[in-house]
């Protein structure tokens, strides 16, 4: 499985930690950085530019999946982008252009802690596809 991770802006310092220790564990996974615009619907074209495979972008419409549900998901398409919007959200074309939108939590995230969060999912995906007991139920 490959992951791009396209999301806009550069992640805090105090998150850079986080995401170099699942970097180093995800192999397979990219993240590429995108420039903050003027308005969420240039952000959004730039988005999509970098978009490759299946389109999954985070938005709090989107569905909830449970761990397992997730790993499941990822196993199905041999490559994913997960977009994750700015401080203002994503644009609408965003939304219409992605095959789906997942809901990493009922809570609005800041978009830095939203992609910590995904880092370990996606993490913990890789796990429970390959049956080590780092995911207990």
């Amino acid at each position: 499985m490959k992951i791009r991770i396209v999301a806009v802006g550069k992640i805090s310092t105090i998150l850079k930690e986080a995401q170099e220790h699942y970097l180093q564990k995800l192999r397979s996974l990219e993240i590429v950085e995108v420039k903050k615009q003027r308005t969420k619907e240039e952000e959004g074209k730039k988005l999509l530019e970098k978009a490759k495979g299946y389109i999954v972008a985070l938005d709090e419409r989107g569905r909830e999946m449970t761990s397992k549900e997730f790993a499941s998901f990822v196993q199905k398409h041999p490559f994913i982008t997960f977009i994750i919007g700015g401080a203002d959200g994503l644009s609408e074309e965003v939304r219409e252009k992605s095959n789906f939108l997942l809901s990493l939590s009922k809570f609005t995230l800041q978009h830095d802690i939203a992609r910590i969060v995904l880092l370990e999912q996606v993490y913990r995906a890789d796990q429970i596809i390959k049956g080590t007991p780092y995911h207990r139920d």
